[in-house]
């Protein structure tokens, strides 16, 4: 029934991905994105609120059933800060901004879920669409429950879904327990005192202490966790120096740290700060040190998981779905979500690059898949009034 409703509509569809993609906005800054969302679902008659937590949209319907079961579904609003080299004909046409890890298409898949739900009420349960600003930063879903999202659009269960290259095109696949990893933020700053690069003895080699730092991390991280555990961490920016002769005062680190297990998260970062002590007294320098948590990792509920493996084996048959689906060591604030209301993260196979390369590109293909595993989802849990799952 949903292929059917949904093939006179891929060119609508399309039109609607393309949009997005030519005009990407970075976290908090979607006010384009989140004007185009709300005018969208108000033309299919869905009541809309905009501006909870800064530019999140939630759009609420109610079946004709009856208000039954409250279903939250989630997409995300925002692009990253990066430059676009997939050669697609309607590319980013925002100098620096790039919607490369396919959230225009999630918004996409959320939005045909919510044109056919508007046009076929005859269910029971409430729908919110939740369009969430600011993921790739990891504070937008903080933001939106702090400005009372789930007290003005309660939930009993939440659901979301990723692309994932790497899979089958198409494919289902739903993580048992861990979906997603936490991340916290590490930022590092080496003080030292400069000198000339010839005479490092009368100084301090912030540099060199630098380099014996992330070494020591790194070495030290797979010896202190037992080997079936999993974390890592990595180094994304170092910023020091003016002159390739000069020993430089200041030297900046920042990194992330992922885990599955809040022990081996608790160890690691003690690990860091050991490291960040040992350098100290082996270089001479001062270190300042911060882990910063951000997100705990995405865990998904068990009952929650049954529903989605259902309603994609509906949708796209039950070769095509994965139960135990291997989680990634990506992060998501959608794990907010879910420590407060039960609910499912799970994966939708993509085609080429992964997430965040400058070539990505998002299948449109897929969307009818996302798109009907939703549906399937209200239809089926939104009548069932009261089982909701434990968290």
């Amino acid at each position: 029934m949903f292929d059917s409703w949904f093939q006179p509509r891929q060119q609508t569809v399309l039109d609607w991905l393309q949009t997005l993609h030519r005009h990407p906005e970075t976290g908090f800054e979607e006010h384009e994105t989140a004007a185009f969302v709300a005018k969208t679902l108000l033309s299919f008659g869905i009541e809309v609120e905009t501006g909870i937590g800064g530019t999140g949209v939630v759009g609420t319907l109610v079946g004709s059933e009856g208000a039954g079961r409250r279903i939250g579904l989630r997409a995300e609003l925002d692009a990253l800060p990066m430059t676009e080299e997939s050669g697609l004909p309607y590319a980013s046409e925002i100098p620096d901004r790039f919607h490369g890890c396919g959230h225009d298409g999630h918004m996409v898949t959320l939005l045909t879920a919510a044109q056919y739900l508007s046009e076929n009420r005859n269910f029971t349960g409430t729908v919110h669409f939740i369009f969430q600003p600011a993921e790739e930063l990891l504070t937008g879903a903080a933001a939106m429950i702090a400005d009372g999202l789930l007290e003005r659009f309660p939930c009993d269960e939440v659901y979301a879904l990723h692309n994932l290259p790497g899979m089958g095109l198409g494919q289902v696949g739903i993580p048992e327990s861990v979906a997603l990893s936490s991340s916290d933020n590490i930022d590092i700053v080496i003080h030292a005192k400069g000198t000339h690069g010839s005479a490092p003895q009368t100084g301090q080699d912030a540099v060199l202490a630098a380099a014996m730092l992330i070494t020591s991390i790194q070495q030290a991280t797979t010896r202190v966790i037992d080997a079936r555990e999993t974390g890592v961490i990595s180094f994304g920016a170092i910023h020091g120096g003016t002159a390739r002769n000069i020993l430089p005062e200041r030297l900046d680190l920042s990194g992330t740290m992922r885990t599955y297990d809040v022990a081996v998260r608790d160890r690691l970062a003690r690990v860091i700060e050991d490291c960040c002590r040992a350098t100290e007294s082996i270089y001479g320098v001062r270190i300042e040190c911060s882990v910063q948590s951000m997100v705990p990792a995405a865990l998904n509920n068990s009952e929650t998981n049954e529903a989605v493996y259902a309603s994609a084996e509906r949708i796209v048959g039950a070769q095509n779905v994965m139960a135990k689906a291997r989680p990634i060591m990506a992060s998501e604030d959608f794990s907010l979500l879910q420590a407060r209301v039960p609910g499912t993260y799970f994966f939708v196979g993509n085609t080429g690059q992964y997430p965040h390369h400058p070539a990505f590109v998002f299948d449109p293909s897929i969307i009818s898949v996302g798109a009907g595993v939703f549906v399937d989802l209200v239809n089926t849990r939104g009548q069932l009034v009261n089982t909701a799952p434990k968290v």
